[in-house]
């Protein structure tokens, strides 16, 4: 049994500038490579440095989220329980249903 071969992936490459083409097909030719082949290299070893720029990135984000260990916290959810100890600064009432004080009420009833 014969193994078949795969065709390597194609992609279409369209240039919005005739004039990057035609450099390509010359720098192409003086490194007596094809245009092809040339294009491949480049945007291989572009991907790798953009991929090493990711990676730098992404680790000095690993790095940051590594250092927080929430400095503070504990300061702040004694102050917010201290807080909680303290009096309403408004002290809640009731009132009869037909009292509207505020003018509430009639702000809903009037008519546009």
């Amino acid at each position: 049994m014969t193994e078949q071969r795969k065709a390597p992936a194609t992609f279409p490459l369209r240039f919005a500038n005739q004039g990057t083409r035609d450099l390509l097909h010359l720098v192409a030719n003086r490194q007596g490579l094809s245009m092809n082949r040339l294009v491949q290299t480049m945007v291989e070893r572009e991907l790798e440095v953009m991929a090493l720029g990711l990676e730098i990135s992404l680790t000095q984000t690993v790095e940051l989220l590594r250092s927080y260990r929430g400095e503070g916290r504990a300061e702040a959810w004694a102050a917010f329980a201290e807080a909680e100890a303290l009096p309403e600064p408004l002290r809640a009432q009731r009132v009869a249903a037909d009292s509207d004080p505020f003018g509430v009420g009639r702000a809903f009833a009037a008519k546009a």
